[in-house]
């Protein structure tokens, strides 16, 4: 048996075996238990057969709406059709596009077509019976169609004028269809600033989205997070819980390896297992901050804390384990769920008329919610790769908080103090510079200016 894989996510042209004589020949057409080690472990409970009389009877493009749409397992018993795949899945990066398969009864050939993607074929000789299985029974009230022409779609049907039934000729267009496909994406760490944002932003997409957490499953377990996220069968999981406490790690140097190290690892095996694209979200840490210029991707990890080590350690397990990732590391990032710098320094404002803050450590104040739009923009690609997701611009914490007040209109005396008057268990970077070069060679739109990315998310604390 031999299985081919397509461009299209789970879309699977099969070859049974075939045994001839001189009586013709046998092949078995489906195996459960064959097919299964294929992973095509489909519950199929309806068998359907269609005759088409003539060449130029064009059926498609059609689908059943969730919550009861069909795999099928399509295969031509006589004659000849060009079968042809759309992908519906918003979010995929195969959106929109489709691929067609000549199927004849002299091939043999059979195509798998996963829930999600619409189907249609057109017959390219007289008396065509098509055969195929479906897992999910008939639905008139989930049953829709595509019009065949959908100039967004632009399939090239090879006919000009196809007989067409009186319903999928009046067929509605994508853009008018009410299809409710989309790819699944599995958020960590939803209760943290940035999973909380990715989680909105993917929701404003309509793309379908489940954010867990520590009470949800403990990622330090490998058999937890692996039969965990193989029962959800994400399409893709953004990465965003890490253990984040960068002077309690200095002690805690187990909890934080766990956490960011072998979690990341146990999150990659299953991701390795359901070819899921994993998003790791990493850090400025991993590099010693010496210097003045802006660290690009390809720098060699250098990290010079606990915190900045199980990250960079992260980063090397992903690039081990898998092909389909993004690495995307941030800095110095605030969000509406959670607590940041600039929330501590509105906090002490309240009580403080003067504060000290540490003027010799520079990087990018980075906002999640523009993060996450950037990185819900990656999942939606193929574009894998080790990417910096910062706000533009750079500045010191010290600069950093004056701008806090200028914009909260707080009348606070900031002084600017050398990181030796504010000692702290983990060292810090004291350049955090990140440059911006795989963003820009792949079209990938970047962060806005820093400072406006702040008097946004202070509006938005007022909103609150």
């Amino acid at each position: 048996m031999k299985v081919e894989s397509t461009v299209l996510k789970g879309v699977l042209i099969i070859e049974t075996d075939c045994f001839g004589d001189n009586r013709g020949w046998f092949t078995e057409s489906y195996n459960k238990e064959r097919f299964a080690k294929y992973g095509l472990d489909t519950d199929f409970v309806q068998d359907n057969h269609s005759y088409s009389t003539q060449k130029g009877v064009l059926r498609g493009i059609h689908f059943q709406n969730n919550p009861k749409a069909q795999s099928k397992l399509v295969r031509c018993t006589k004659g000849k059709i060009l079968d042809v795949v759309v992908d519906l899945r918003k979010g995929s990066d195969t959106y929109k596009k489709w691929i067609a398969v000549e199927l004849s009864e002299q091939n043999r050939k059979q195509i798998f077509i996963p829930k999600g993607y619409g189907h249609g074929f057109v017959t390219l000789t007289d008396n065509v019976e098509l055969q195929y299985k479906v897992d999910e029974y008939y639905s008139k009230e989930c049953d829709r169609s595509i019009k065949y022409n959908d100039p967004e779609l632009g399939i090239n049907w090879g006919v000009e004028n196809p007989i067409l039934s009186e319903k999928d000729g009046n067929a509605p267009y994508l853009k008018d269809s009410d299809c409710n496909f989309s790819i699944k994406v599995l958020v960590t760490g939803v209760n943290g600033q940035l999973g909380y944002d990715v989680v909105l932003r993917l929701k404003e997409l309509g793309i379908d989205v489940i954010g867990v957490d520590v009470n949800d499953f403990d990622i330090t377990d490998e058999i937890q997070t692996v039969q965990n996220i193989l029962t959800i069968k994400p399409d893709v999981v953004v990465h965003c819980a890490a253990y984040t406490a960068v002077d309690k790690a200095e002690e805690e140097r187990n909890k934080c390896y766990s956490v960011n190290t072998v979690g990341t690892r146990n999150i990659a095996l299953a991701c390795k297992e359901i070819d899921a694209k994993m998003v790791y979200i990493s850090t400025d840490y991993v590099f010693d901050g010496k210097g003045v210029e802006a660290f690009d991707e390809n720098h060699d990890t250098c990290p010079i804390n606990y915190y900045g080590f199980t990250k960079a350690e992260g980063e090397k397990i992903v690039d081990e384990i898998l092909n389909k990732y993004f690495i995307v590391r941030t800095s110095w990032v605030f969000g509406i769920n959670g607590n940041n710098f600039i929330k501590t320094m509105l906090k002490l404002s309240e009580t403080k008329d003067t504060l000290k803050v540490v003027n010799d450590q520079y990087g990018s104040p980075t906002y999640t919610k523009d993060l996450a739009e950037l990185i819900c923009d990656m999942i939606q690609t193929n574009k894998y790769g080790v990417y910096h997701g910062t706000n533009e611009g750079y500045c010191s914490w010290y600069e950093l908080a004056v701008e806090i007040f200028k914009i909260s209109g707080k009348d606070v005396n900031v002084i600017p103090v050398p990181s030796e008057e504010y000692p702290t268990k983990a060292v810090r970077p004291k350049n955090s510079r990140l440059s911006k070069g795989n963003l820009d060679a792949n079209n990938f739109k970047r962060l806005p200016d820093w400072k406006e990315a702040v008097k946004r998310y202070i509006d938005s604390l007022s909103e609150v």
